[in-house]
């Protein structure tokens, strides 16, 4: 059996209070790609721009906790996690 014909099979098989979400998604898909696009997901995701400093991700820690956070010592550790590698 052809793909289109299984589709329309499955389709059958749908119950009536979904088929309004299944028309969306089939609808998504037979739509055309817009002019430009193109790729997969990985080159949309490389297209997004982030609005912060330059510097983020050297110094998440900074932005996230605030330049005083304190360096916790070893000591402090209550209870050591086995799957760590401690670097």
């Amino acid at each position: 059996m052809a793909t289109r014909e299984e589709i329309k099979s499955e389709v059958e098989k749908v119950p009536e209070q979904r088929l309004e979400e299944l028309y969306c998604v089939v609808k998504a898909f037979s739509q055309d790609k817009p002019a430009g696009a193109k790729g997969g997901f990985l080159s949309r995701l490389s297209r997004i721009k982030i609005d912060g400093p330059e510097d983020w991700a050297a110094n998440f820690d900074q932005y996230l906790y605030g330049r005083d956070e304190p360096e916790y010592s070893l000591d402090l550790i209550k209870e050591p996690n086995p799957e760590y590698e401690g670097k």
